[in-house]
């Protein structure tokens, strides 16, 4: 045993001689070579990030471009701005007054509607050719402003419709508008729109924040590196809050930059020569000049120098490593380790297994129990998701109690108005009663579950409130078992399918017809909601009946949406309150309109 001891290690000792000579002799050749080309990579690796951060600027830019196309091709826009023509800038009547408020506000609807939630741009005017704008963001509204008075609009009416970037600049209207924007600087897009007949009838001015459009190249400014960027005709897009540099200058270092792809100069007012790259936009016809100082150059230098170091010492510790291991006996803890993950299955997630608890483990046995600790992790993981995933749906209702359309309020306020010259107190007061009941159980925080009965009663406030605005034209009944008022439901369970009937059920001429049922039915409770519209298409039906199927499944799908919250979303509350017993039907009534009907098994 010891003569076989004393000529494995003879062994381990000169295949160790030998990996160290062969890495030594293998990383000076590596080193010289690396030395020889660290200039041209380093140059290769800036021209790459001016690349990249041109092609970012031309992403951004590209979005504004969308919104713009996507109102002036919108045909909900296309009409509203026709309508908005149409009607007087001064007038006379009450109605006509209240016809160009209501269409400006639409206006405003469908421009902040492109926007999106996340504001693909603070701001987005459209000015017609008479002194008008229309502005949606941080300003919107409608005032007299006179676009053909800018000095812009010459520019933009030759372009001829197409997009004309206007270099930075201050917007006073937003200045005035909110302290949030106070001292930025925006770069627009503007553009021309035309009629049917092709004649100008106004211009769409898409603004971006400054330091929102360049803000990966203030972070890169922040280190040693010098960053422009120009556009066709020269103008100095960045650096945006300072003083100009010399155009001629930069012109002739980033046609330099261009030409050749190791390039050294200094940049107008610096004295240290800088290693340059430049870039050019097929798209917009930006240019981004970027320069590093020469003294990064010997940095990367010695970077690659220590990487080989590093790696040539790392290479010689695995193979000494490797050469001893090599020599050990590994078939026991592998089959052990074998073994182990054959019986893991989710019942014995926390089963400790017997291993030793040696100091001296190898690396097959640390393996192993870094294979039980991965697995006492994935069951800890496995909880903590299912905690989420109760989370998750505590947060979903909280959105759905912040998601009253405001709409529902302005309509609200808009009726309390009329009613105020039309109607007595009584009934004033009234509408204003179950106006304070929605809105209090909206925004109340207490708890994500609430009875049936308080459901019903949330509901027979927000329809008698609909009703006082609507008036005849409105119907709804409302009918709950006394049984099933104190049955626990998730909150708001009911609000977005009665929504849903607002949205789509009145699409048919009045009166509109709203019913709630509650009853019990062969051992189970159900709550129906009916209306009278024009009920679900055959291929709505079908799309819903298979995504419910497939979420019966375990499938991962998308929410369809239904008043802001999802079909699948109600239904997987349903299932998490109620279990396999639950109770989601969707289908047209025989008698024409929509019947949703939502319960689960009734246990007394």
């Amino acid at each position: 045993m010891a003569g076989h001891r004393t000529v494995r290690g003879s062994i381990f000792l000169s295949v160790s001689l030998l990996l160290v000579c062969v890495l030594v002799a293998f990383s000076l050749v590596v080193y010289d070579y690396l030395s020889a080309v660290a200039r041209e990579r380093f140059a290769d690796a800036l021209t790459s990030l001016s690349r990249s951060l041109l092609a970012n600027l031309d992403a951004r830019v590209a979005e504004m471009n969308r919104v713009s196309l996507t109102l002036i091709y919108s045909p909900i826009f296309q009409e509203l701005y026709a309508r908005h023509l149409a009607l007087p800038r001064a007038p006379d009547t009450p109605s006509e007054r209240m016809g160009r408020l209501e269409n400006s506000e639409a206006l405003i609807e469908i421009c902040e509607t492109i926007l999106g939630p996340n504001r693909s741009a603070p701001q987005l005017n459209v000015f017609d050719l008479r002194g008008e704008m229309v502005g949606a963001g941080y300003y919107s509204g409608l005032i007299e402003r006179d676009v053909t008075r800018e000095g812009w609009y010459p520019e933009v009416a030759r372009a001829g419709g197409g997009r004309v970037i206007r270099p930075p600049h201050m917007d006073p209207l937003l200045e005035e508008t909110s302290i949030i924007v106070k001292d930025k600087r925006y770069l627009s897009l503007v553009r021309t729109f035309r009629d049917p007949l092709l004649s100008t009838e106004g211009v769409v001015e898409v603004e971006q924040y400054c330091d929102d459009l360049f803000s990966e190249l203030d972070l890169l400014r922040q280190s040693s590196r010098t960053l422009f960027v120009f556009d066709r005709g020269g103008s100095q897009l960045y650096p945006y809050d300072g003083a100009q540099a010399d155009r001629g200058a930069l012109l002739r270092l980033a046609g330099r930059a261009a030409r050749r792809p190791i390039v050294t100069g200094a940049f107008p007012g610096a004295r240290e020569p800088q290693i340059l790259a430049a870039a050019v936009s097929d798209d917009n016809g930006w240019t981004l000049l970027i320069g590093e100082p020469s003294a990064g150059l010997a940095a990367s230098v010695l970077q690659y120098a220590a990487r080989i170091a590093l790696l040539t010492f790392a290479a010689i510790a695995c193979s000494l490593a490797a050469s001893y291991f090599i020599a050990r006996r590994v078939t026991v803890p592998i089959k052990a380790l074998h073994a182990e993950i054959e019986a893991l299955d989710l019942g014995n997630l926390e089963q400790a297994w017997p291993g030793t608890k040696r100091p001296d483990l190898g690396e097959i046995d640390g393996l192993r129990l870094a294979f039980q600790d991965m697995r006492i992790k994935l069951n800890a993981s496995l909880r903590e998701a299912v905690m989420l995933r109760a989370h998750e749906k505590e947060a979903q209702l909280l959105a759905l109690q912040a998601q009253l359309n405001p709409h529902f309020l302005h309509n609200m306020l808009q009726t309390i108005g009329i009613m105020a010259e039309e109607d007595p107190p009584a009934a004033i007061q009234g509408l204003i009663m179950n106006l304070v009941r929605v809105l209090r159980y909206v925004s109340s925080s207490e708890g994500t579950t609430a009875t049936l009965g308080t459901e019903m009663e949330y509901a027979q406030s927000y329809l008698a409130a609909m009703r006082a605005r609507f008036g005849e034209s409105l119907e709804y009944v409302i009918g709950l078992a006394e049984a099933l008022r104190g049955i626990v439901v998730p909150r708001l369970i009911l609000q977005p399918f009665i929504e849903n009937c607002f949205k789509y059920g009145t699409a048919n001429r009045p009166p509109w017809r709203i019913e709630l049922r509650g009853a019990r039915d062969d051992g189970r409770w159900i709550i129906e909601i009916l209306d009278n519209g024009p009920g679900f298409s055959p291929a709505t039906l079908e799309r819903i009946s298979a995504r419910l199927a497939a979420k019966e499944r375990g499938g991962g799908l998308s929410p369809m949406s239904i008043s802001g919250m999802g079909i699948l979303n109600s239904y997987e509350r349903m299932r998490l309150a109620f279990g396999g017993g639950t109770i989601f039907e969707i289908a047209n009534r025989p008698e024409g309109g929509a019947r949703v009907a939502i319960g689960a098994a009734w246990h007394g």
